[in-house]
């Protein structure tokens, strides 16, 4: 969705029909016989401004649909919504009273404040919280004088929860029957080859899914996209991927006695000495206690501001401070991914190599790596809706890095060649996770363990891990015993079709049907 909103034009414009109808029919208009002028100006300026806002979208007043599905329900609900409201008109167009006051102006309201909820828009959140209460309260105002039987207010009653309980089932039934559809979706996945899977995923023009298979050595590639196979070399963002190349900057320090897994962070950087702080060792393998992220005001502003990257603009500075703040105790804690965490080694490793993160590991994957085409934050590409970054960004070590598939096959090569002397120790085992969940277990994809970043499957007996970005998914991964590994790289969001971790773990675990 962008400024303009089609979805809320046509909700509008099916709206209007029975208020253009009744003009049409009743050439004298609407009889007002509520004399308020205060909620009767209040109503008409709401009335409007969320029937525009319904369509235009103020810059930075608005988010956008905030999570998976969120579009679907959307115009599911409104349809319904919609719908009653021109039947409920037909049924009632020679009736008068509450009933009829109350439906046709609390479906209308629900429609207004409903979708400002969806999208996060506030303006039409407030406007839609005015037209509600002066709406409602001027229709039944004008249908029933002051005295009003007992009857007619059970009636009344009965009609606004029906109403409600009508609104919040079908809420309901949409999220269920999305959840029942997710879940008959997983059985399919059982059945599907990795080249099924593939082709699934490239039925839109704009997706491309590069795919790199090493085994005994050799490497072949492979490029998908609507019209087949391809042969151009695209710029993808590998997400957290970018934390195993953190990891193994990390093993060489180790290798050149610059750093000690075991020592406190506070060792390296500006800290209170008296106060504990995780080892980075706990950082790289996800138990240190920080969670996977924390707040900043800025989140919120790059939000209306539709910049995806929710960590854009959150400084080095900020990152230090907020180390600062956090109290945690000198234990393992249990395996939670965190973002936060390794921006933390980011700090350590500038430290240790005197630059920025940036500048450092890009010194690193070019001179030590020989990773020509891989960049962090370099925002650009052949491709399109790259984050944005910031010069000082302190989350760049988490998931900041663009590179391809010839490039991400190189460095995959690293370690299955143990090229680099020190490549095999980023992916011996530290930490005994047990961090495995019912939907990738189902796809057998496992979390038991973990190195420095690197996630374990003791089960299949590899090392993996993906990635992903607003508008990108990826995965890389090897056997344990070094002889087959798999390079996946995609332009897809991550919640849209088939993830590149399930066709990843597919291919590595024995499908090699990609021709």
């Amino acid at each position: 969705m962008t400024w303009f909103n089609y979805g809320g034009l046509i909700i509008i414009a099916v709206m209007m029909i029975p208020n253009i109808v009744f003009a049409v029919k009743h050439k004298g208009g609407y009889q007002n016989t509520y004399q308020n002028q205060v909620a009767q100006i209040l109503e008409q300026i709401s009335r409007y401004a969320c029937m525009v806002l319904m369509i235009f979208n103020i810059p930075y007043t608005w988010i956008g649909f905030y999570f998976s599905f969120a579009e679907i329900i959307y115009c599911l609900i409104n349809s319904l919504l919609v719908l009653g409201y021109c039947v409920i008109w037909v049924v009632l167009w020679q009736k008068a009273g509450m009933v009829k006051a109350l439906l046709l102006s609390i479906i209308p309201s629900l429609i207004f404040l409903f979708s400002g909820i969806m999208i996060a828009s506030i303006p039409l959140t407030v406007f839609a919280i005015i037209f509600t209460v002066t709406h409602v309260l001027i229709s039944v105002k004008n249908a029933i004088p002051m005295a009003t039987s007992v009857k007619m207010n059970k009636k009344s009653i009965i009609t606004i929860t029906s109403v409600i309980l009508s609104f919040v089932m079908a809420v309901v039934c949409c999220f269920g029957g999305i959840a029942i559809y997710g879940q008959s979706s997983f059985a399919k996945l059982d059945s599907m080859s990795a080249l099924a899977m593939i082709n699934y995923d490239c039925t839109n023009k704009n997706n491309k899914i590069s795919i790199a298979v090493i085994e005994d050595g050799n490497i072949t590639y492979h490029v998908y996209g609507s019209a087949g196979k391809e042969t151009t070399i695209y710029d993808y963002e590998i997400g957290s991927i970018s934390k195993t190349l953190v990891g193994l900057l990390c093993a060489k320090a180790v290798n050149e006695g610059k750093l000690t897994l075991t020592d406190s962070i506070a060792q390296y950087l500006d800290l209170d000495d008296t106060k504990y702080y995780p080892t980075v060792e706990r950082l790289l393998t996800h138990t240190s206690g920080y969670k996977a992220y924390y707040f900043e005001s800025s989140m919120i502003g790059n939000k209306f501001a539709h910049i995806t990257n929710d960590f854009y603009g959150i400084s080095r500075t900020q990152i230090l401070h907020k180390v600062k703040s956090v109290a945690l105790e000198n234990k393992d804690y249990p395996f939670v991914y965190s973002n936060f965490g390794i921006a933390v080694v980011g700090l350590v490793l500038e430290k240790i190599y005197n630059g920025t993160f940036t500048a450092i590991m890009n010194d690193f994957m070019r001179s030590e790596l020989n990773l020509t085409n891989t960049q962090v934050a370099k925002q650009s590409g052949n491709l399109d809706k790259y984050w944005q970054w910031q010069e000082n960004d302190g989350y760049l070590p988490a998931g900041a890095i663009i590179s391809n598939v010839q490039d991400m096959a190189n460095y995959m090569k690293i370690y299955m060649t143990d090229s680099l002397d020190y490549s095999a120790n980023t992916f011996a085992k530290l930490k005994v996770i047990n961090a495995n969940k019912a939907t990738y277990e189902r796809l057998n994809i496992r979390m038991d363990a973990v190195g420095m970043t690197w996630l374990l499957d003791d089960k299949n007996d590899v090392v993996w891990h993906n990635g992903a970005t607003t508008a990108f998914n990826t995965y890389l991964g090897f056997t344990q015993d070094r002889k087959k590994g798999v390079v996946i790289l995609s332009n897809l969001s991550p919640n849209d079709k088939i993830s590149m971790t399930v066709i990843g773990a597919k291919i590595l675990t024995g499908d090699n049907s990609l021709d």
